[in-house]
């Protein structure tokens, strides 16, 4: 259990300033699923044919599980690539059931959650294969420009 919270290797690399930033954008997109669990399903924005609870329910505990991952170290790549994929589906979900009016009331935020998401993805992507392996790559085997 220690290891998930210890620094991956992509974090290894980073300088200071850049830990710092991608810690805030991880932050970011944590809250944004902690906000987007506290509202699935809310009667916020009445939608003539609303989901079961136990749907709601279900997409709550996703997102919460989601932005968990997020937040820990060794995890972040992967829970980014989740948030990714479940907002996607929030936005379809968002129109197909709740229609245009409710789509674009929500895009703009499913939009920004999906973009820090994919920062992160991006800068951790080197992380994904060392995963769920007991030790990542140690920074002295990391080949820079292709050199050998």
């Amino acid at each position: 259990m220690k290891k998930f919270f210890s620094p991956s290797f992509e974090m290894q690399r980073d300088s200071q300033w850049s830990h710092i930033a991608f810690a805030i954008v991880a932050i970011l997109v944590a809250l944004a699923m902690f906000v987007a669990a506290s509202g699935a399903g809310s009667d916020a924005f009445p939608i003539e044919q609303p989901l079961p609870d136990w749907f709601n329910n279900g997409a709550n505990v996703i997102s919460i599980i989601w932005a968990i991952l997020v937040l820990i170290p060794r995890t972040r790549v992967l829970g980014a690539i989740l948030v990714v994929i479940n907002m996607a589906l929030s936005m379809y979900v968002n129109y197909v059931v709740g229609g245009v009016e409710f789509f674009v009331f929500t895009v703009a935020y499913n939009s920004m959650t999906i973009m820090l998401a994919a920062l992160l993805v991006g800068h951790y992507s080197d992380d994904l294969p060392y995963l769920f392996k007991r030790t990542a790559k140690s920074s002295g085997s990391h080949i820079v420009g292709g050199a050998q």
